[in-house]
């Protein structure tokens, strides 16, 4: 029976088939099989995000505390009481913060309808396109109606209100107590944990690595945050005196809002850039004071970003802006704020697992 080869291979005059030939087709292979592996992986965490997000969160803000922690444990303050200590006045300074920018933040919520038409009244020369657009929207809402309608009245009972609060705030409240004692168990059970996990490789070897790079990870991650920790507040005092020069109404909403953004890399700077010429915009007399506050804060997130940061964490940890921006973009999309909060914590951990992996591969080759 004739033994059939693949497309493109070529057959010698003793019968054997070329092996160079089918080399492209194991990288296609290959290549399929990784692809759809992502896919997979991918579909899996859109799912599961419920589920995922929080618990990452959890390991992420729980490796920025765990040193905290550990710390006081050190000079004999029991575990337990440690872990709970750090992660409540964690949130409490978090609850405190945002009791603090709530006003303001209210404020400017509420007055949405009065900016925008302020807006448009200091850009006249959007007036003409946004008319354009109006008469646009009337004249199909006209024709779709058929007519003006008549007003109706919409009667909403006790009940019904009660059940729309319930089903908006239970997922708020389910994925906040998921993530609050993942945290708590994560920082209490970390070395248990990520012992565990060592222990289902067969190989001693390779749980050894296993362990490596799951340490390797939450300090490279821990080192990260808790770097950008200190230059986000850094960077929100800075905000906070920008934005009392230029004669911004609430300067402390805006710094808060600065140092939040900034843990978001690219797109957090950019939404503070458009923010404050917004508000500089709306607030100030003329369009060049409204100029100064976004230009001076392009220069400052600059400064921090290509050169204070990296300089302080090392540049062996930089990673490479690409991708970390496809991450960003891409886990926005699939995660909304958080996603795009997660994503240089991810890629950190990706870095990390390659770079083992490279170096597990490499010894065992030799």
């Amino acid at each position: 029976m004739q033994r059939l080869s693949k497309p493109g291979a070529t057959r010698l005059d003793n019968g054997a088939v070329s092996s160079g030939s089918p080399d492209a087709w194991v990288w296609a292979e290959r290549i399929s099989v990784v692809g759809l592996f992502t896919l997979a992986v991918g579909y899996t965490l859109f799912v599961v995000q419920d589920l995922f997000v929080p618990v990452v969160t959890a390991w992420v803000i729980g490796a920025i505390l765990r040193p905290i922690a550990e710390s006081a444990e050190r000079l004999g303050v029991p575990r337990v009481v440690a872990v709970i200590v750090t992660a409540m006045v964690a949130l409490l300074i978090l609850l405190a913060i945002m009791g603090l920018l709530s006003t303001p933040l209210a404020y400017w919520i509420g007055h949405t309808r009065e900016l925008a038409l302020l807006l448009k009244e200091k850009l006249q020369l959007l007036n003409q396109p946004l008319a354009i657009f109006d008469e646009i929207a009337h004249a199909l809402s006209g024709v779709s109606a058929g007519g003006p309608a008549p007003a109706s009245v919409v009667n909403y009972d006790t009940s019904t209100i009660i059940r729309g609060i319930v089903s908006t705030l239970t997922p708020v409240i389910t994925q906040f107590v998921l993530f609050f004692f993942a945290m708590i168990f994560w920082m209490l059970y970390a070395n248990e944990i990520k012992g565990g996990i060592a222990h289902l490789f067969s190989d001693d070897r390779a749980g050894q690595a296993a362990r490596t790079v799951l340490d390797d990870a939450e300090n490279k991650v821990s080192q990260y945050f808790g770097t950008l920790v200190v230059v986000n507040l850094c960077l929100a005092a800075v905000a906070v005196g920008l934005a009392s020069a230029v004669g911004l109404p609430n300067p402390l909403l805006w710094g808060g809002l600065a140092g939040t953004l900034n843990f978001i890399p690219y797109l957090g700077p950019a939404v503070m850039v458009a923010t404050l010429f917004i508000i500089g915009l709306v607030t100030l007399p003329t369009l060049k004071a409204a100029f100064v506050a976004p230009i001076i804060w392009i220069f400052v997130t600059t400064l921090e970003g290509q050169f204070i940061t990296p300089t302080i964490i090392g540049h062996r940890h930089a990673l490479n802006s690409f991708v970390v921006f496809l991450s960003i973009a891409f886990l926005a999309w699939m995660w909304g704020p958080l996603g795009a909060f997660l994503a240089v914590p991810l890629v950190i951990s990706v870095v990390v697992l390659m770079r083992h992996v490279s170096s597990y591969s490499a010894v065992r080759a030799s």
